[in-house]
């Protein structure tokens, strides 16, 4: 099988890809994400309800946290599919060229 080549662009994506994908499966990093949800979702149900201001930096900070895992998530996403398609390109120029006997080599 060849070697997956990939432009400098595509190398970066996956590589940040990757580093997102750690993160995504770090359970000490999803841990104090949900812990941080949780803290803004307390504050929001049990703040006095003068203190519109503090439910709403809780709810943006619980937005903001979303956003960026959704971010993590389309980066890691992103790789795979830069992956998939770098290795089915790969597939199929092995595929147009068969390796007949050995000395082909």
């Amino acid at each position: 099988m060849s070697q997956v080549l990939l432009s400098d662009e595509e190398t970066q994506a996956v590589e940040e890809g990757e580093a997102a994908r750690f993160l995504l499966d770090n359970p000490a990093f999803l841990r104090a994400i949900e812990k941080v949800r949780q803290d803004c979702a307390e504050a929001i149900l049990t703040s006095p309800p003068e203190n519109r201001r503090g439910r709403e930096d809780a709810y943006h900070l619980s937005r903001g946290l979303s956003a960026i895992t959704a971010e993590l998530s389309a980066l890691a996403a992103k790789a795979e599919q830069i992956l998939a398609e770098a290795e089915a390109q790969t597939e199929g120029l092995d595929q147009d060229d068969p390796v007949e006997s050995p000395a082909d080599y």
